[in-house]
């Protein structure tokens, strides 16, 4: 059995999806992370965590500049599993789950107003 598969074993007989922490300490590394694309909204998460495709996950996404915490459960819908060629971190983008999932997204989204217009200048993922 190689690492992947001992992590998912190990998952699967945890009682609960495993957790994240971030914090975002401006609304541009917020624009950086947030992933528009993604159905139903999305965050890139730095992380050298190893994790699969269609985890769930719980991020603990703190916002410093206007001192909001938010917790997020989220899947497992990307994979960045080194230094890109953009010189972007490991991390792995999730999906927004949950029944608040469309408040989360709208929320985020709010508070990036007319930055989500605009590409990001450094996309984290």
């Amino acid at each position: 059995m190689d690492d992947t598969q001992q992590i998912q074993q190990k998952r699967k007989e945890d009682s609960g999806p495993a957790s994240l922490s971030m914090a975002i300490a401006e609304k541009s590394a917020l624009h950086a992370c947030y992933m528009p694309f993604i159905k139903d909204g999305g965050m890139f998460v730095p992380t050298t965590d190893k994790f699969t495709l269609h985890d769930d996950i719980i991020l603990h996404l703190r916002l410093v500049e206007d001192g909001k915490k938010l917790l997020i459960p989220g899947r497992v819908v990307w994979i960045a599993p080194g230094v890109g060629q953009r010189g972007t971190s490991p991390g792995i983008g999730l999906q927004f789950t949950g029944e608040h999932r469309f408040r989360v997204k709208q929320f985020i989204e709010e508070m990036l107003g007319d930055l989500l217009k605009q590409p990001s200048a450094n996309p984290a993922y």
